[in-house]
């Protein structure tokens, strides 16, 4: 499976500039990890390969691109430090462990909002892109809002 976007890209939309954090910190496996667990349930592969193929670019850069960042950086967060060679869990104090969840769970609600603004996007505007099924939209569905499963 070919990527919608590169470690690099990750790196430039969702990390500062001054983190330790390079290409080689951010897998392939991480993109393709974000892509097949929140991607495509919500684009469906039709759309995925039509964004692969280079269709789509102003969707894939403004809303894909974000939004699989954001995951990839919540899937790889908890390997950084290791990936990085920081000390590990460890090391930390009880105080930096509940500092560091927070930050993941930050992270988390993050890729959260942006999945939501790109589902949103492509129901505002399915005519735009034929391979798009608003009804298979997981999204369009079923949400947790403060730990509350709504269905719709």
């Amino acid at each position: 499976m070919n990527s919608i976007i590169t470690p690099q890209q990750v790196i430039d939309l969702v990390f500062i500039p001054e983190t330790l954090v390079t290409r080689s910190k951010i897998t392939a496996t991480d993109i393709a990890i974000a892509e097949s667990r929140y991607l495509l349930p919500i684009i469906g592969e039709a759309l995925y390969d039509a964004i692969s193929a280079g269709r789509y670019t102003e969707l894939r850069d403004e809303y894909v691109a974000p939004m699989v960042a954001a995951w990839t950086r919540y899937i790889a967060e908890p390997l950084l430090a290791e990936r990085l060679g920081i000390a590990q869990d460890k090391d930390y104090s009880e105080a930096d462990n509940d500092v560091r969840k927070d930050a993941v769970r930050r992270l988390r609600r993050n890729a959260q909002l942006l999945s939501r603004r790109m589902s949103d996007y492509l129901n505002a505007h399915s005519d735009n892109f034929a391979e798009y099924n608003p009804a298979d939209n997981p999204l369009n569905h079923c949400t947790i809002d403060g730990g509350i499963v709504q269905i719709f």
